[in-house]
């Protein structure tokens, strides 16, 4: 109630205004945008009051953990946000789906387990990176998505500014930690040392997802050291789920399937010719 300066009298303040106010102040949202929606298909059904606030807290708790998710991809800085919905199993028979399915439960995120995925360039080991990511933010779990030379890079960073501890520990908080594309560029002593440091600290604390075109005999040539990438290795295999995916190259197949008739034909033509054979194409 609110007195007007020039009657003295009070001024009725309208209830949807406080309403309105108190819902804000409570950081409920969707109840103030739906509430009289939701009053009138409440007096329609002949619903008591209780069903009427179980219909708005249950928009509420819905819309409020569509913008945590929404909140939680934007955080894990996807370079795009993928589901296994657009992920072609057929076309990579050597990946083990039962596996991958049972593995958007987020079961081994909870158990802090790690995940490895092994393949050449182009099997899909980044949709499924991504398409796990994506199943563990709407779990509920926190995701942060980094390429191994990124990362590295930015911890390198971090030091010479003073503030790698700082790093270091945003980086033992999210729940699952993605290094993508291991095996790509080799590092320096130091940069292989402070990706081993993020390693081990991760260590039965967190999840860690590492995808990689190098068999694990090769990773001595991106850290330059058998006795750390020994190290490194001990602690990532420890508990892990392994995903092999040794077929052809996925996007290679996709632009070929992509490619009109004619320049199939063309191509096929031009390769018959440099083998040295007569060819007749129609």
């Amino acid at each position: 109630m609110i007195m007007s300066q020039e009657t003295s009298t009070p001024a009725i303040v309208a209830p949807q205004v406080l309403l309105n106010s108190h819902l804000k102040a409570l950081k409920l949202p969707t109840f103030a945008r739906e509430y009289e929606k939701v009053a009138m298909e409440s007096a329609q059904d002949r619903a008591d009051y209780p069903r009427y606030l179980l219909r708005l807290c249950e928009l509420e708790r819905i819309d409020r953990e569509r913008r945590n998710v929404e909140r939680r991809i934007r955080l894990a800085h996807f370079p795009q946000t993928k589901s296994f919905d657009t992920f072609d199993f057929a076309a990579q028979p050597s990946l083990n789906k039962a596996l991958v399915l049972e593995l958007m439960r987020c079961e081994w995120i909870e158990k802090r387990q790690n995940c490895i995925a092994l393949g050449p360039s182009g099997t899909g080991k980044t949709h499924t990176a991504l398409g796990l990511a994506l199943a563990a933010c709407q779990k509920g779990y926190s995701v942060a998505f980094t390429t191994a030379a990124a990362l590295v890079h930015e911890l390198m960073e971090a030091r010479d500014e003073r503030r790698l501890r700082a790093l270091q520990k945003h980086l033992n908080t999210v729940k699952l930690l993605i290094v993508d594309e291991l095996g790509y560029v080799p590092f320096t002593a130091v940069g292989s040392e402070l990706l081993f440091e993020v390693f081990s600290q991760r260590y039965e604390r967190g999840s860690t997802l590492v995808t990689s075109n190098l068999p694990f005999d090769e990773w001595t040539s991106i850290f330059g050291s058998e006795r750390l990438t020994g190290a490194l290795l001990d602690r990532l295999t420890h508990h892990v789920h392994i995903l092999e995916m040794n077929g052809q190259s996925y996007r290679l197949a996709t632009s070929k399937k992509a490619q009109p008739r004619s320049a199939q034909g063309q191509s096929q033509k031009t390769k018959i010719q440099n083998e040295g054979e007569p060819v007749t194409v129609i």
